[in-house]
């Protein structure tokens, strides 16, 4: 039992308990809440903090105020034949093998084209489904 706390411990938070409500006190959610708004105050003081080497000042600067660029994807134009969904795949692999479709692109297409698959799936699933409840019906119905 050495190294495990007992349920009744005197220092044991109760559940649903924080052993620190308040939180840790800092300066980072006050500059952050300046932010919001772009105060002078705000970006002066990110600006002190980075040249004092504060690290949580780089990186609420690196968040807010120059952000990494989101990645988007350019429209692409290709044949895509949509006979149905395993041709559209085929489609878009080769399209990837002719270099008309970026790899990344494609792989996005195709997994677009999966989850399609899947809906479909359950579509079907429910219309049978619904197909063997009517006969069901149908021959309870008979047989009363």
């Amino acid at each position: 039992m050495a190294g495990k706390l007992k349920k009744d411990h005197p220092t044991r938070w109760k559940p649903g308990e924080s052993g620190n409500p308040s939180g840790r006190p800092g300066k980072g959610a006050a500059i952050r809440r300046q932010l919001m708004e772009m105060t002078p105050e705000a970006v002066a003081s990110l600006k002190r903090g980075i040249e004092a080497g504060d690290v949580t000042c780089l990186r609420i600067w690196a968040e807010r105020c120059d952000p990494s660029p989101k990645s988007t994807f350019e429209p692409v134009e290709f044949l895509c034949d949509t006979t149905d969904l395993t041709r559209a795949a085929l489609s878009v692999i080769a399209a990837i093998s002719k270099g008309q479709v970026a790899p990344d692109v494609g792989t996005q297409i195709i997994a677009g084209i999966a989850a399609a698959a899947k809906v479909a799936e359950v579509d079907e699933i429910r219309r049978e489904l619904e197909e063997l409840q009517k006969s069901v019906e149908e021959i309870q119905n008979d047989h009363s």
